[in-house]
């Protein structure tokens, strides 16, 4: 069973406290009382985006990080003539890392992958040392015993994705970025993961999907689009953050009503994105 760890960083009170000091500002103002006029600016607004999506996502947000840094640039060279001379390098400097970023990433899933073949590899030696000291046990049967194990020792290429976007593992990492993705999932122990769409758009499938007990989905949507297929007995519930963004379930529900023993939680930031969830 999974178990639900609730984060150390609370993203709807960083949001409550941005909003409390905007209140605040906007009240001083009113009152006559002195607020620098750069309080209010454009590039302020990229940094408090930044600084809620990064405390929102534990630190850990690139697309946190960039906004935090372009918002914090233009409001010294806007307010305070704290000129870099870097806009001409801003562009360059964004792409080297943007792929800096998406190498990274698929590294991890690469190493991802590579320890999900090593310990289907050690299962398959575990069950074939098993097999041969029980001389009782015929060869039919052990054949048999393997293929029972869909989600984990299926096949060699478990933990990878293929090109018809089918993917074969146990935790998503997906970041789609100016582009469009369709993945479906197949497992039979899923433990949620993290997707990041910026300036794109997701269809995940996880009608193949199967799990007991709690996971956890990490969506980190700007300027996007995430279409969610789930099974429609399964309990969803919802810890997103929307900034200027929209949530909808168009789910099919049964007459059986949700499944308590299988609870998805989604979790994240959506900036003037859209998130919908449907089920065949």
């Amino acid at each position: 069973m999974n178990n639900y760890t609730k984060p150390r960083n609370d993203g709807s009170i960083a949001f409550g406290v941005i909003i409390l000091g905007i209140g605040m500002i906007l009240l001083f103002r009113r009152l006559g009382l002195y607020i620098p006029d750069w309080v209010l600016t454009w590039p302020m607004i990229l940094i408090a985006l930044g600084t809620y999506t990064l405390i929102s996502q534990q630190f850990k947000s690139f697309f946190g990080s960039v906004v935090l840094f372009i918002g914090v640039y233009f409001l010294l060279k806007r307010e305070f003539d704290l000129d870099l001379g870097i806009d001409q390098y801003l562009w360059p400097v964004g792409l080297i890392a943007l792929g800096i970023y998406l190498i990274t990433q698929k590294k991890k899933e690469h190493k991802a992958m590579n320890d999900i073949r090593k310990n289907w590899e050690a299962s398959r030696a575990k069950k074939t040392e098993t097999s041969a000291s029980e001389p009782t046990q015929s060869a039919e049967v052990v054949e048999d015993a393997s293929p029972s194990q869909e989600g984990s020792s299926k096949a060699p290429d478990s933990g990878f994705v293929r090109a018809t976007g089918t993917a074969f593992m146990d935790r998503i990492n997906e970041s789609v970025i100016f582009s469009g993705v369709n993945r479906r999932l197949m497992t039979k122990n899923f433990q949620g993961g993290k997707a990041t769409v910026i300036f794109g758009g997701l269809d995940l499938d996880l009608t193949q999907v199967d799990f007991t007990g709690v996971a956890s989905l990490d969506l980190e949507v700007g300027f996007g689009g995430v279409k969610l297929i789930i099974p429609p007995h399964w309990d969803v519930r919802t810890e997103v953050s929307n900034i200027a963004a929209g949530l909808e379930d168009k789910r099919m529900f049964r007459e059986g009503g949700v499944d308590p023993n299988k609870v998805l939680i989604l979790k994240g930031t959506l900036l003037f994105s859209g998130l919908e969830i449907k089920s065949f």
